[in-house]
């Protein structure tokens, strides 16, 4: 009796184990059958890394992109990061954009983020995106017309729709833009989650 029970116990942990290890292996970036990216319903539970705007106010009237942006990294990508400091395949970004607000308040008068206009996102594939630049594809998922929702897939974006800023400004950092993201580059190779300290 003892040995079937602990035969049984054996299995269900086997069995635990492995489904959890299926959960894990899982990459974020998840496809439908016609190869369409699939906007994850969890982004906002991964690594907040920064934010960035680029109102007309600033730009002669004439922003080519007047929005806020906030961006998310997966968690096994920003683990990748932290440790190696490099975006390892399957590493997935996404964007939230915003619209840009101006607001006068009791600290002083500034920008704000106004509603959510749409999701970008890029993926690193070394074997999807084999000739693409960095190895990275861009997505988009706008806010679909006169609806709250937004899209729930997106096909890769051509670089002349989407990559091309990336291409030509960040390529020495891997098609990202690190100076906006102190959380990317405190963490770079450190091991760290959090402000560099003192030792004690």
């Amino acid at each position: 009796m003892f040995k079937n029970l602990l035969k049984s116990t054996l299995a269900s942990a086997f069995l635990i184990c492995g489904m959890s290890t299926v959960g894990l292996a899982q990459d974020a970036a998840q496809y439908d059958v016609e190869g369409q990216l699939k906007l994850p319903t969890d982004y906002r539970e991964w690594v907040f890394v920064g934010a960035n705007t680029s109102p007309h106010e600033l730009n002669d009237g004439k922003a080519p992109f007047n929005e806020m942006r906030a961006i998310y990294i997966d968690r096994a990508g920003y683990d990748f990061w932290k440790t190696n400091g490099t975006f390892k395949d399957g590493t997935f970004l996404i964007k939230e954009v915003m619209s840009a607000t101006r607001y006068e308040g009791t600290t002083g008068n500034g920008y704000a983020a106004g509603d959510i206009v749409a999701l970008a996102a890029m993926v690193k594939d070394s074997t999807r995106f084999a000739e693409d630049a960095g190895q990275w594809g861009f997505f988009r998922f706008p806010k679909l017309k006169d609806s709250k929702y937004f899209a729930k897939t997106s096909e890769q974006y051509a670089e002349d729709r989407c990559s091309y800023c990336h291409v030509a400004a960040a390529s020495e950092t891997d098609m990202v833009f690190l100076e906006h993201y102190p959380v990317l580059r405190d963490a770079q190779g450190t091991g760290r989650s959090g402000v560099p300290m003192k030792a004690d």
